[in-house]
């Protein structure tokens, strides 16, 4: 299979899981793929335009699903497994822009061109587990949320780093399966801004 095509079923699956996760298993078809995996809204975001739900890789295709789409610009990244977020911190002073410095900054742009609360970054190298990324910031905000217990299950991390461009950027990371059984959807609608 093409990476490519690897890609996309990942953003179907993704989609999937974030759909049973928001429905408490009822509904599969809460969330799914923007235009384009997000290309639409970015091209449309360079002319200063705006397009509605079309930011990131995720939208709510079901209304019901929007407070997630408002608190998180989603953006998805399957393969490149030769890559790893590590790949920062031993970075050579002079080294070109890293995968991941790249990955922040499109969910970074992502969240701006939305005008959601934050972003989420969630990858999945060949042959590993899908993880999450929040920033800091967004992490205690779900620490705050009405009935949390526990945020999250190890393991998790947290990581700061300085990427060209970015203010001082402080991120955690956990498993998916570990974000999608320590948050529930009504911490995500608690800080729906």
């Amino acid at each position: 299979m093409s990476g490519k095509g690897k890609g996309s079923g990942f953003e179907r699956d993704i989609c999937r899981q974030l759909s049973l996760w928001w429905s408490d298993g009822k509904d599969d078809d809460i969330f799914w793929r923007t235009a384009s995996s997000g290309g639409r809204a970015t091209q449309r975001n360079k002319k200063g335009k705006k397009t509605f739900g079309q930011a990131g890789d995720v939208q709510a295709t079901n209304p019901i699903g929007q407070p997630l789409i408002d608190v998180c610009a989603i953006e998805l990244k399957r393969g490149y497994s030769k890559t790893s977020v590590f790949d920062i911190v031993d970075k050579p002073t002079k080294a070109k822009e890293q995968m991941y410095e790249t990955f922040f900054k499109q969910a970074i742009q992502s969240h701006k061109s939305a005008g959601s609360f934050s972003w989420m970054l969630i990858t999945r190298r060949d042959r590993r587990e899908a993880v999450v990324f929040i920033p800091l910031n967004l992490y205690k905000e779900l620490k705050l949320a009405k009935d949390t217990v526990i945020l999250f299950f190890p393991p998790y991390t947290k990581m700061t780093y300085k990427i060209k461009g970015l203010p001082l950027l402080q991120i955690v990371v956990t498993p998916l399966k570990n974000f999608l059984r320590s948050v529930c959807p009504e911490n995500i609608k608690d800080i729906v801004p």
